[in-house]
């Protein structure tokens, strides 16, 4: 493939927004998607022919023969994703959804941990002790059987709305809102894939000056990019391994996505479907595929995106998220075939980075790897500038306020999984004596915490009241908490003796599996960070937010127990 490379440098947060996360924040991508490069380029190319968005002529193939097959025709040329690049500033590649870790497994920057890959192992032949939970990090990098994952780094700022005559906020217009954005500092390799040389030299050009601003809220500091290493590769390849090689040691047809992908059922509707997927392959490879059984590992999201010409919003469509992996059966392929998929993509808004597909990306015969995080880049500038006092005091309110905000969404949520069976079992009474001293510990616990750190008592002395209740029930209290068991099949007492012994416990897990948080760590820990000042949860907190979910818990059974 003929491709021109380069790197996007982040001299300032990236607001790329993707649709999730609370009403009043833009959640950033963890990537710069292609459409926000190839916007950038037909701004470019607009004003170099002292045009503007609005003027149509710009789409009139007669004065502008180049403008359909640089930016529009995805058979001609294609605007990937910019994703992060590796200490060697190669692409990263999307972390394939077949590949599970044992629960509880933290990756670290020093040691490896083994993650395996279901799409190779049968069931019957998997670990029995093993509890696989699927990866949180995005990207990798993949050499044999090693792999490096990768975490791009964000920023969380808040901002207020301003009346835009008055120049701030008012009663009417001055919300409160946050942006969840890439941070600045970090290296992203970006690829536009073209079909003829004249093409190359023409993004080549567009590419120049260095300096460009992309995505959202460029005025208020977001956005400033620089583009590095500019280069043309007349045989570029997405995975760095011969066609021939990855499809002669391969048993079975295994499709990688590479990037979402957005398919049409026969009737035209866009559709997160496997069966429509293979349907759409078999018609690419001219051969019919069928799908082993257990085959698909894949999850959906909704792609949106921004016409700056409109000024409006696009469509919101369901896709097949990237990484997405499909097992098909052995058959006979045709590698020219093969090659115009991975070259052109596959289904919708290809020309925006799109469908992107790799056939036989891993080898069959490693089941396992050997993985570890990426060494982190330099340390932004932010952080080698110690801020003053009151500074650093409103940074360390912002962050913990930001983290108290998500902290109590989680307890909702958690509020809400819980289902307790035989609740009936329990009269109010205990359940009410329950509440009770968990509220006390939870106002001791509030004490403690003004007083000086060196004289507090430990969180075990503070959650010990709930602890001795437990311990001296009488009989007939003892048999009602004991035949009280959680949906999980946990009794309920051992459960709160595990929330109260390991108060932090669930608070993080929650945390790094929240769509909305699981960004938000650093060194494995939750972390919110607010001009380069970190903020997390200590013991105290976590201590807090247990107690509350004991109280919540009995309240939630007795208002259940009266509604039946």
């Amino acid at each position: 493939m003929k491709a021109v490379t380069f790197l996007l440098h982040t001299q300032q947060p990236i607001l790329a927004t993707s649709l999730q996360g609370d009403p009043n924040s833009d959640v950033s991508y963890p990537y710069i998607p292609g459409s926000m490069i190839r916007g950038v380029l037909i701004g470019r190319y607009l004003k170099g022919n002292g045009l503007r968005a609005t003027d149509d002529i710009f789409l009139d193939t007669q004065p502008f023969p180049d403008v359909t097959r640089l930016f529009f025709d995805p058979q001609k040329t294609r605007y990937l994703n910019a994703y992060p690049a590796d200490i060697q500033q190669n692409r990263t590649l999307p972390v394939p959804r077949s590949w599970y870790k044992d629960k509880g497994v933290e990756f670290s920057e020093t040691e490896d941990e083994t993650v395996y890959d279901f799409s190779k192992i049968p069931v019957d032949e998997r670990e029995e002790d093993l509890s696989p939970k699927l990866l949180e990090e995005k990207f990798c990098t993949v050499q044999d059987e090693d792999v490096v994952l990768y975490r791009v780094k964000r920023r969380i700022n808040i901002h207020n709305q301003r009346d835009r005559k008055k120049g701030r906020g008012t009663e009417t217009n001055g919300a409160i809102f946050s942006y969840d954005a890439i941070d600045a500092k970090q290296t992203f390799h970006a690829v536009v894939l073209c079909d003829s040389e004249e093409d190359q030299k023409i993004i080549e050009s567009l590419l120049q000056p260095e300096d460009i601003w992309l995505g959202g809220s460029q005025s208020a500091g977001y956005g400033h990019t620089t583009i590095e290493s500019v280069a043309n590769d007349s045989n570029w390849q997405e995975v760095g391994i011969p066609i021939e090689e990855r499809i002669q040691r391969n048993d079975n047809l295994t499709i990688t996505l590479l990037s979402d992908t957005i398919v049409r059922n026969d009737y035209g509707q866009v559709v997160v479907d496997s069966e429509v997927l293979r349907q759409r392959l078999s018609a690419s490879l001219n051969v019919e595929l069928q799908l082993e059984a257990g085959g698909v590992y894949t999850s959906s999201l909704v792609a949106g995106g921004f016409n700056r010409k409109w000024g409006l919003p696009l469509p919101h469509t369901p896709a097949i998220a990237a990484g997405s992996v499909f097992v098909f059966n052995k058959v006979n392929l045709d590698l020219q075939k093969i090659e115009i998929l991975e070259q052109q993509g596959l289904g919708e808004r290809r020309v925006d980075g799109f469908g992107r597909v790799i056939v036989n990306w891993l080898d069959e015969e490693h089941t396992e790897y050997n993985t570890k995080l990426s060494q982190p880049e330099s340390k932004s500038v932010n952080s080698s500038s110690p801020l003053a006092s009151e500074s650093l005091k409103i940074a360390q309110d912002i962050g913990t306020r930001i983290v108290r905000k998500n902290l109590d969404q989680l307890l909702l949520k958690q509020i809400s999984y819980i289902q307790l069976l035989k609740k009936e079992q329990i009269s109010n009474s205990q359940l009410s004596r329950l509440m009770i001293v968990a509220r006390k510990a939870l106002s001791d616990l509030d004490i403690e915490n003004n007083q000086p750190e060196g004289e507090r008592q430990t969180i075990t002395e503070l959650a010990e009241p709930v602890r001795e209740l437990l311990s001296n029930l009488p009989s007939n209290a003892r048999k009602q908490f004991e035949s009280i068991r959680l949906s999980t099949g946990e009794r309920l007492y051992e459960k709160i003796y595990n929330w109260l012994d390991d108060p932090d416990s669930w608070l993080k897990d929650s945390w790094r599996r929240d769509s909305q948080t699981k960004n938000l760590v650093a060194s494995d820990q939750p972390t919110v960070s607010i001009a380069g000042v970190p903020q997390g949860i200590d013991n105290y907190t976590a201590l807090e937010y247990s107690l509350r979910l004991i109280m919540a818990v009995a309240k939630k059974t007795m208002k259940e127990k009266n509604n039946d």
